[in-house]
């Protein structure tokens, strides 16, 4: 089992990786050099001011000198000095916003997961009930909604020959005008409805089966499966958070 390194180690370390001795890395930070031997041998603690002349004399910020210590030991013997505290306290503040953004993110997963799926599921948005409506021609200004159903009994004629002749003339008419158009709408509209069109008006009628048509719309499928795969992805991430941040601690 290799032991961790302590401070006076660390100083030590540095100093020889700068090829100083003891006085002149003393002569450099400003301070004595018995006082930096008792550091260097673990016989006392920097304070706050010393620590930083160190770290200057070193050319160093107080993480990269930290970066070689067990966190425990840090844990255990160096947050009685105030800058390595603060240091602590940031770094714990920052992993704290990383942990609670990323159950936010999580949490977002599984309110979108349910949302995709329930509108996946009932069809509300994507509606794959349709109805069918009929219209047989256009019908002109002055001219009754059913004209195509009932022109014959607007043929007000009192001899019988004329009335034949007027009603076979208007046969050709009425075909000729005849120009059927379907629909097929996702609202119930009733049994009939009128649309303004060029030239005149559409009556549409519902089909007599009166009976809803069911066409499935394949985005609500994808909407479930995307639905559950974020509902998946939510559920890891607050398994994984726990696993993730309880190692960095």
């Amino acid at each position: 089992m290799t032991l961790s390194m302590t401070l006076g180690e660390q100083l030590k370390k540095l100093r020889a990786e700068k090829a100083l001795s003891q006085p002149e890395l003393a002569e450099l930070a400003g301070i004595e050099q018995s006082y930096l031997s008792k550091l260097e041998n673990d016989k006392s603690l920097p304070s706050s001011e010393v620590l930083g002349k160190l770290l200057r004399a070193f050319s160093l910020s107080v993480a990269q000198l930290l970066e070689s210590l067990d966190e425990n030991y840090i844990k255990n013997n160096l947050l009685v000095i105030n800058d390595i505290e603060k240091l602590y306290q940031q770094a714990s503040t920052k992993q704290l916003n990383r942990q609670r953004n990323f159950l936010y993110i999580a949490s977002t997963f599984i309110v979108l997961a349910v949302t995709l799926f329930y509108i996946g599921y009932t069809k509300q948005v994507f509606n794959e009930t349709l109805y069918e409506y009929r219209s047989d021609g256009v019908v002109l200004a002055g001219e009754p909604s059913d004209i195509f159903w009932k022109w014959r009994e607007l043929i007000d004629i009192k001899d019988r020959n004329e009335k034949d002749e007027k009603t076979r003339q208007l046969k050709i008419v009425m075909a000729q005008r005849s120009d059927v158009l379907v629909k097929l709408i996702p609202q119930n509209k009733g049994y009939y409805f009128e649309e303004a069109v060029a030239g005149g008006r559409r009556l549409f009628t519902k089909a007599k089966h009166d009976l809803p048509i069911k066409q499935p719309r394949a985005i609500n499928a994808w909407l479930q499966v995307i639905g559950v795969m974020l509902l998946i992805s939510g559920i890891m991430g607050f398994v994984l958070e726990r696993r993730l941040f309880n190692l960095s601690k």
